[in-house]
């Protein structure tokens, strides 16, 4: 680090951004004293990049939270936590209030969640401009106009609601709200996990321009090492509460050398490696009718001032027996419209859907019926299950809707049995929040598989997982289709998880579908641009970069606004 001079002495070295030295964290619980963070150092100076790497559980947020005391009052720090020399523990509250936002902020994982429902975007943005500085309202509005400008959000987009925006749109929210008050130190913690790879890649592109433009610190969590590697210069690996490896990025992803580093760098998995190939190649042209049929289905929604915008235009796709299908495509693409249709959820405007070569009826008594063969798969499993039902109540639900006679406790143990919680008995009366990510996400599969149904349709079902997570998800899909024969539509825009188990992979962008084959065919010779643009904006776990940068001038580059499948929420 370089001194100044002032009147003919040098100066002391400025101390790092942040200083961590020996910190813990312990949580008191009703088993008594729980740790989560044991012994931690790590330093970020002004204009470096940190990535922690860690699964769910290792206490990575735990540490990041520790940096402004954001953590609960069931948890004791210990330890030394030093902003600019500064011992965030032996603040006041006057002095931390001020610290927070205006010294260091924080991008959130849910911007959904994080951001107000009732308040547009461009008021939840000066919010802290208002709290930490004393400035006219006419500055407020410059300084929000050019934070929306940084983030590469058009001004005119201050008036919206966060339900107004994609995923995309609101995450560079989030990041605005974290540089209103130009603070010199960013904590990102998880800032793309369930994003698609071109916004991914675009919000990555993000953070490394403000780091060089602005001289930021900043310390991202995340548990992705392709992620991290992609935008930070040094990496740290924590595992059960402790650092167990730290070193630059591409030593760490391409020579790791404690056992948890070499699993998380060999968890996600490279397109075009047969390693990564859970399944062997099927024949895609069997004599069978397809199970599921879309033909020409259309979906229009109406807009603002009577204006309409179609979300999926004539989308033709097949489902067969035993067969696992792969839609990919960014947010906004009407993948999930498309899905909610074929479920019946959702009325197309123009063509129609077939199970078992009949349309699909209109009448809700027959949707119920069709219902117990099509079963939905959401992404967010905490959002799918009611916090106050157990384990067994939620997986009794579809039973009892669907009154299907029989041994209502030997059905439940069954399905829960099927999605690998075992002995099922055990969870009967847990309750979510006592469950890890991986348990919830069987909880909801076991829900599904209660009424024995001959379809699933995934949407997302492994976007917020940890890795090792990620692939036993995967893996319990695989062995349904063997188990019980069960065909699957995965809704996804993770090209990693059709290469895994799809046989066949369908491609959507703009509501319409551009490209469909075999998982070899559409990830290893693409004929669409933009099927290319998707591979390219892939992070290369061996590069610790993105293959290629998503081009400017490519539609694709631009977010859709005013997204019907944002607004409705689906």
């Amino acid at each position: 680090m370089t001194t100044r001079e002032q009147d003919g002495a040098p100066s002391a070295p400025r101390p790092p951004l942040l200083e961590l030295r020996q910190v813990t964290v312990d949580y008191q619980s009703r088993r008594g004293s729980v740790p989560a963070v044991r012994g931690v150092d790590l330093t970020v100076d002004a204009g470096q990049t940190l990535g922690l790497a860690g699964e769910s559980g290792c206490g990575k947020s735990t540490l990041a939270m520790s940096v402004l005391r954001l953590l609960p009052r069931s948890a004791q720090l210990g330890g030394d936590v030093l902003l600019d020399g500064e011992n965030v523990r032996d603040m006041s509250w006057g002095r931390l209030r001020a610290v927070r936002w205006a010294s260091a902020s924080v991008v959130f994982q849910g911007a959904m969640h994080a951001l107000n429902p009732v308040r547009p975007i461009g008021e939840q943005i000066a919010e802290p401009l208002r709290l930490h500085r004393s400035t006219t309202p006419g500055a407020v509005r410059a300084r929000v106009n050019e934070l929306l400008d940084q983030v590469e959000l058009p001004v005119a987009r201050s008036t919206a609601y966060p339900h107004e925006l994609s995923g995309g749109q609101r995450q560079r929210v989030m990041i605005a709200m974290a540089l209103a008050c130009s603070p010199r130190l960013i904590i990102a913690d998880e800032p793309t996990t369930a994003l698609d790879v071109i916004v991914q890649a675009q919000i990555l592109d993000l953070l490394s321009r403000l780091v060089t433009e602005r001289e930021l610190g900043l310390l991202m969590i995340s548990h992705d090492l392709s992620v991290l590697a992609a935008c930070c210069e040094r990496l740290a690996v924590m595992y059960q509460g402790r650092i167990v490896e730290e070193g630059p990025s591409t030593d760490v992803v391409r020579t790791p050398t404690h056992p948890h580093s070499i699993a998380l760098a060999a968890a996600f998995p490279t397109v075009g490696d047969p390693a990564s190939r859970l399944v062997t190649p099927r024949d895609t042209t069997p004599d069978t009718p397809p199970l599921l049929e879309a033909r020409g289905v259309s979906v229009t929604f109406p807009g603002r001032g009577g204006t309409t915008t179609r979300a999926v235009s004539d989308a033709s796709l097949t489902v067969h027996p035993d067969e696992i299908v792969a839609l990919v495509g960014q947010s906004g693409s009407g993948k999930t419209t498309l899905a909610r249709t074929l479920l019946g959820l959702q009325q197309p405007t123009a063509g129609e859907v077939r199970f078992e070569g009949h349309r699909l009826p209109r009448s809700a008594r027959a949707l119920r019926a069709y219902r117990r063969q099509a079963q939905l798969v959401l992404q967010d499993p905490t959002g799918a299950l009611n916090p106050r039902h157990s384990v067994y109540e939620a997986v009794a639900e579809g039973l009892r809707i669907h009154r299907i006679p029989g041994d209502e406790t030997a059905a439940v143990a069954d399905a829960l049995n099927q999605a690998e919680l075992r002995p099922p008995e055990e969870f009967f009366t847990a309750l979510p929040h006592e469950l890890s990510g991986g348990q919830r996400q069987r909880v909801v599969i076991a829900g599904a598989l209660a009424l024995r149904p001959r379809l699933l349709i995934a949407d997302e079902p492994v976007a917020s997982l940890d890795a090792s997570v990620r692939g036993e998800i995967l893996a319990l899909l695989l062995r349904l289709r063997v188990d019980l024969g069960l065909s699957t539509l995965v809704i996804t825009h993770d090209l990693g998880l059709a290469w895994n188990i799809a046989d066949r992979v369908i491609v959507m962008y703009q509501g319409r579908i551009v490209e469909e084959g075999t998982v070899e065919q559409v990830l290893l010779d693409p004929r669409h641009d933009y099927t290319r643009t998707l591979l390219a904006a892939v992070p290369e776990p061996l590069t610790g970069r993105a293959a290629a940068t998503p081009n400017t001038t490519d539609p694709t580059r631009q977010e859709p606004t005013d997204d019907p499948t944002e607004v409705t929420g689906v």
